[in-house]
Parts: C-alpha cells; sequence; structure tokens
C-alpha cells in the first residue's frame, strides 16, 4: 500500500517537473527512438539498461544531454516498469513502459534503486515507479 501511494506520489512529481520546462504536454509523436542508459558506481553488466519513447518532449530532453559530457549529464530516468524485456532490454527481464517515463532533474528516494535491484525483485517493481538517480543516457541506438 505505502509503495502504491509512492508510487502515484512520484508519478505526478515526474509529470510536475517535465512540465515545468514550459513545455506543453501532448506534443506530436516524431517516432519511436531507442536509448541506452548507465548508472554511475555500477559495472555495466549490473547498471545499462534500454528505454524507448516517441515522445517528443522527452527526446528533445535526451537529446539536449547527449550534447553535453557524460560526467555533466545531470537528468535521470523515472518511470513506471513492466515484466519482459519488451524486445528491446535484453539484460534484463522487465521495461520502461513505453512513453511513460521522462528523464528528470530530482525524485523522491522511494523509487531509487539500480538496474540488479529491480531484477532480483522484479515482481515488487511491475507496476510501480523505477527512477534509478545515478542513471544517465549514454548514447542513442
Amino acid at each position: 500500500m505505502l509503495r502504491t501511494a509512492a508510487a502515484a506520489v512520484a508519478i505526478l512529481l515526474l509529470g510536475l517537473i517535465a512540465c515545468s520546462d514550459g513545455e506543453a504536454p501532448g506534443a506530436p509523436a516524431l517516432g519511436l527512438r531507442t536509448f541506452l542508459f548507465g548508472t554511475r558506481g555500477v559495472p555495466p553488466e549490473d547498471g545499462e539498461f534500454v528505454a524507448v519513447t516517441s515522445d517528443p518532449l522527452v527526446q528533445a530532453r535526451l537529446d539536449a544531454e547527449l550534447t553535453l559530457p557524460e560526467a555533466q549529464r545531470g537528468r535521470h530516468i523515472g518511470g513506471p516498469l513492466a515484466k519482459g524485456n519488451d524486445g528491446y532490454n535484453f539484460s534484463w527481464s522487465w521495461h520502461f513502459l513505453p512513453d511513460q517515463w521522462d528523464v528528470v532533474e530530482v525524485s523522491i528516494e522511494l523509487c531509487d534503486g539500480t538496474p540488479r535491484a529491480v531484477e532480483e525483485n522484479v515482481d515488487a517493481w511491475v507496476g510501480q515507479v523505477f527512477c534509478p538517480w545515478s542513471s544517465y543516457v549514454e548514447r542513442e541506438l
């Protein structure tokens, strides 16, 4: 129950943060794009994952992050998870729901973690918001 309430708050916060850039939600999609994320301080085999989005506002934020040197990329991913790799997140048995995640500057601690921690308890994370604070976009695939 507490985790569900925390997830609802996290989704609300993600939406508020996403809209705080002055961008209007609901802009037309530009097409599905695939991004590789890393997790600082975690080996690639435990910290890299893939997420896809057709949301042009999220894509614009990711493009802006990718213009920065890797050490200066300050936004992390956050959004709800589903079971299965969905045909692109091959290292894991979970994935971010396409077009339901964003890259944000801050989020609540309850949704922080590592990709390996999610994998080890995937049933508890399905339908919940995952916002690994140490994550950053590495590159577009």
